[in-house]
């Protein structure tokens, strides 16, 4: 009776004795039991279900109440929808339980392949990464090769460290050609091309743990919308090519990339991104594999997939990702440097066999 007292009192109700009269106009104080309120629950089987890579198991559930709840005393409630949905006798809803990925699908090819290459692993990309000044010399870098993505192509695009006195880590460039790199375009001064950044030193490393070292010639930042497309990005285009130990990190767009590879809407199926940040972490987004990757001075951090083999760069972290205006301002970097842009375009990998969803 307490218990039911508390509950009542929580919705602003209050017990009211019922008072009966006898023939002898004898007053009886003696309330009418109010009977507990219980619930039984009981779960549907509604098969396996597919609206795209994911098979996924349905379960309707639904709540019944063995009687109704006493009218409220507070006239307030008698309207709320809230307390009257809690009115209802019954409820029902749906969950969806993963149950496997549809095997000619990437999302199975990258999941399978995520599970084969993290048993043991951690997320930490270089073993020992520092400046000896202020991080305005070159840096001392060496890979950790117990990372979960050591080994994987486009690996050695990510660069440790640049010169700067921001700080290690922080407006991390990525490179998609053997002469150009990326990082974000907010908050790095004036849009267009420009050679303010001229001379600045790029570094990146080998597999070897030999360090490469590149200087910025001129580049172009983006950071608002042209003709409808919003750009967020800075590309850099170096003196030089970089050499063939580095690789050039694979590009897609956020749409193409959706199209083969979809993100679930209520996060019911696993879905690998591996998204670095500025200590030197990636994180995969599946746990316990996790590590922040929102924090000031990580914008512009490359979101990748993992293909099998390959990491695949479609974003930067709140920046936009490769399109037909990005290349052409690649385009352009290479004209004023009178190269040949048609040596240096943004590399698609082969996806073709996947079906699009």
């Amino acid at each position: 009776m307490k218990q039911i007292q508390a509950l009542l009192a929580v919705f602003g109700l209050v017990l009211i004795p019922r008072v009966f009269q006898a023939q002898s106009n004898a007053v009886s104080t003696a309330q009418t039991p109010l009977q507990p309120m219980t619930s039984v629950r009981t779960t549907n089987d509604l098969g396996l279900a597919t609206n795209g890579p994911a098979v996924v198991h349905l379960f309707q559930i639904t709540q019944s109440w063995t009687n109704e709840r006493p009218l409220p005393a507070n006239p307030m409630l008698a309207t709320n929808p809230t307390y009257l949905r809690m009115r209802q006798p019954s409820s029902s809803w749906t969950n969806a339980v993963f149950e496997s990925f549809r095997p000619d699908s990437l999302n199975y090819a990258v999941w399978t392949n995520f599970m084969a290459r993290t048993n043991g692993r951690d997320m930490q990309i270089w073993s020992d990464r520092h400046m000896p000044q202020a991080w305005t010399n070159r840096p001392a870098v060496r890979w950790n090769t117990n990372s979960v993505i050591w080994e994987m192509k486009g690996l050695t695009a990510l660069s440790p460290a640049w010169q700067i006195a921001a700080g290690g880590g922080q407006v991390p460039f990525t490179a998609l050609t053997c002469r150009h790199a990326y990082t974000r375009g907010h908050g790095l001064g004036p849009e267009g091309f420009q050679t303010a950044a001229a001379g600045r030193k790029i570094w990146f490393l080998t597999r070897d743990n030999v360090l490469v070292e590149a200087v910025i010639k001129r580049h172009v930042t983006r950071a608002s919308a042209t003709n409808g497309v919003y750009r967020d990005y800075t590309i850099v285009l170096f003196d030089r090519d970089l050499p063939d130990t580095i690789d050039s990190m694979s590009v897609a767009s956020l749409a193409e990339v959706q199209a083969k590879y979809r993100f679930p809407a209520q996060g019911n199926w696993p879905c690998p991104i591996f998204q670095t940040e500025q200590g030197g972490y990636v994180s995969t987004s599946i746990a316990p594999l996790v590590v922040n990757t929102w924090k000031p001075g990580d914008s512009g951090s490359p979101n990748m997939i993992p293909i099998p083999g390959e990491l695949l760069f479609f974003s930067g972290r709140s920046t936009s990702g490769p399109s037909r205006e990005m290349q052409e301002d690649m385009d352009e970097l290479c004209r004023l440097e009178r190269l040949d842009p048609k040596k240096y375009q943004l590399r698609r990998p082969d996806l073709s066999k996947f079906p699009d969803y």
